[in-house]
């Protein structure tokens, strides 16, 4: 960008109506700062496109894409604190109810696809595959485990999911309010406590 051949109109005087134009390596100002502003309007553009598709992700609107692999996944689970149900839907589209196995370890959903596939090529030959795939997800301390469910749609989704706890019943206590005599005992004490 910046060894590009530049011409400048001559300056006024004798000697530069015999040059002609003056050749520079040094680009024109406003060639300079006009390329600068369309490289950062496309680097704009990059970015916002970029935090736009993040946004959506954590908004929980990111899906899997229906071509995609048995490994991807989109969680709409939030983050520990907030009064949230917990769901994770994974693509598991190929496997088998049987081949797929959830387990709940402490505050963490583990799911786990194993698959053995064998196939004969009709002249003897045989081929063998064995998938696998795990996932974990963290539960957040606001959702119930005990009441963790587990389901699959025909279109190959597995949902998990768990409702929140239910708000913890927090008893109530009227407390009686006292009334102490105007320049009581308490007044004169911390009188003297600054004093002394």
């Amino acid at each position: 960008m910046l060894c590009r051949l530049q011409l400048l109109p001559p300056a006024p005087g004798p000697v530069a109506a015999r040059l002609g134009p003056v050749r520079t390596l040094w680009p024109a100002p406003g060639a300079l700062f006009a390329e600068l502003e369309r490289e950062l309007l496309r680097e704009l553009e990059t970015a916002r496109a970029f935090a736009s598709s993040v946004g959506q992700l954590l908004a929980g609107g990111g899906s899997s894409s229906p071509g995609g692999e048995p490994g991807q996944s989109s969680s709409t689970a939030l983050a520990q604190g907030t009064a949230q149900p917990f769901a994770v839907r994974q693509d598991v589209r190929g496997f088998a109810p049987q081949e797929l196995a959830v387990k709940l370890v402490g505050r963490k959903v583990l799911l786990t696809g194993r698959k053995e596939t064998q196939s004969e090529d009709g002249k003897g030959s045989f081929s063998y595959k064995y998938e696998v795939f795990k996932r974990e997800w963290d539960v957040p301390e606001a959702v119930d485990t005990d009441r963790l469910t587990c389901s699959i749609s025909r279109e190959g989704q597995l949902c998990i999911e768990a409702p929140c706890l239910a708000p913890a019943v927090v008893p109530t206590k009227n407390v009686p309010i006292q009334l102490s005599p105007a320049g009581g005992s308490e007044d004169q004490a911390n009188v003297s406590r600054a004093q002394g």
